[in-house]
């Protein structure tokens, strides 16, 4: 077999090696920093993040990297009160290394829960030995977690005896750990995927997209090897095959590290050896024109500034063989509105204040069905002269639709192959959900 893609992170993807690595406070000064190759200092980094800061205020809204006047590159991302910047004198590869920086703070939200300076001075054994292990000489090398935990445990702050590496340090597959057994070997996919809509107060769609992903958990013994067939159009019409309007076009494909890149551009094959546990294999966007699966119409009635009248029509516009679950519509109500009177055909509604809003939730919604909601709320008669207009919120839905997907994708196969020649069973489940799906109707 020919051998996974290198980790993303790796020194092969290159080009010139980090000189040093610093973890700085929301102030710019350095908590905890890791010299690789000893031609930048802390407080040349400290001082130009410091004058970095005070320049523009905020340094999100300043470039990720950073060139000063003495030939140092500067490499950064933010997450809470924590920087974390890489100086480099050689000509990096800047999407190399803030990938790097990204699966850094997942390691370290690994290991403490969350990445926070307290956490840090919490851990600094911890976070040296990690440093050490995860960048040598300036080039990354391994960020999954799930390895890294194997042989620098956070239970014990410094490493008592020497332990030998786990063979996935040494070995092709740095994401897997050899020797790995189970009972009953199964594969759990759920393809998932989030609908974001805004709708204008005319009715017409501004934006529309999809939001695709392909989870994964996989509890299988050995060094399996999987392949995934999906409705891809490409690959289908390079096999000759009848599309008749059920493959799909994917666009802004996103592949975990484990999913061999040749042959997916050689022959749109999903070929990978997975990791151990829960992972995202793919993620997918797809920009179409997506139909409000929920379309939410809403009728206000001000009756001389003492009482409002809202009435809130539901429909579902999807088959009938389909069912929503978990419907929740949140309808904007008047800040300072009172004694709520809510009457629904279906499910249960109720005045949120702490959200000025008024929460209709429906457990089960049938494709084709339409439901209603009738509310009245008292205002208070006297009004503030200097009160600020009022926002015009939007109505928000939340929802999942099991067994459906928008975009079509399905999964044609979905086989595993081990030397062993062991029985797994896969595990396919399809859902939709309601991303930021937001309709301006009032």
């Amino acid at each position: 077999t020919t051998p996974a893609d290198p980790d993303p992170a790796c020194p092969a993807r290159m080009a010139g090696a980090v000189s040093a690595l610093f973890l700085l406070d929301i102030k710019g000064r350095v908590l905890v920093w890791r010299d690789y190759r000893g031609d930048v200092t802390a407080l040349q980094a400290e001082r130009f993040f410091t004058k970095l800061l005070d320049k523009e205020g905020d340094a999100e809204v300043h470039s990720p990297v950073v060139h000063d006047g003495a030939g140092v590159s500067y490499t950064f991302i933010q997450h809470n009160n924590v920087f974390l910047l890489t100086a480099a004198r050689q000509n990096c590869n800047a999407a190399s290394i803030l990938l790097f920086l990204h699966r850094l703070v997942d390691v370290f939200k690994h290991y403490f829960e969350e990445l926070e300076e307290e956490s840090l001075r919490d851990n600094f054994v911890v976070v040296y030995e990690l440093l050490d292990e995860m960048m040598d000489f300036g080039y990354p090398q391994y960020t999954e977690a799930t390895i890294l935990s194997e042989f620098i445990k956070t239970d014990a702050y410094r490493m008592e005896v020497t332990q030998r590496p786990p063979m996935a340090v040494t070995n092709a597959v740095s994401w897997r750990s050899e020797g790995i057994r189970y009972k009953k070997n199964e594969v759990f996919l759920d393809v998932v995927e989030s609908v974001n809509i805004l709708v204008n107060s005319n009715g017409q769609i501004v934006r529309s997209d999809i939001i695709g992903a392909l989870k994964m958990r996989t509890f299988l013994s050995g060094m399996p090897e999987c392949k995934l067939g999906l409705n891809d159009r490409v690959l289908l019409e390079a096999q000759g095959r009848a599309t008749k309007g059920k493959a799909i076009d994917l666009d802004d494909i996103k592949f975990h590290q484990c999913v061999r890149l040749t042959r997916f551009e050689n022959d749109r094959t999903i070929s990978f050896v997975p990791p151990d546990g829960a992972f995202d294999l793919m993620t997918y966007r797809l920009t179409t024109q997506v139909k409000p699966l929920i379309w939410v119409e809403a009728q206000v009635e001000k009756h001389s500034r003492s009482r409002i009248e809202i009435m809130v029509k539901a429909r579902s516009q999807f088959k009938e063989r389909s069912t929503g679950t978990n419907v929740e519509i949140e309808v904007p109500v008047p800040y300072d509105a009172t004694n709520p009177n809510i009457r629904t055909s279906m499910g249960s509604a109720a005045y949120a204040p702490e959200r000025d809003a008024m929460v209709w939730k429906i457990k089960s919604f049938p494709g084709g069905k339409e439901y209603m909601c009738r509310a009245e709320f008292s205002l208070p008669s006297i009004t503030s002269e200097e009160a600020t207009p009022e926002k015009k919120t939007p109505i928000r839905v939340k929802f999942e639709i099991p067994y459906f997907t928008v975009s079509g994708i399905q999964v044609r196969y979905l086989k595993v192959i081990e030397k062993s020649g062991y029985q797994a069973l896969p595990w396919v489940r399809y859902i939709t959900m309601a991303g930021e799906y937001e309709l301006r109707l009032i």
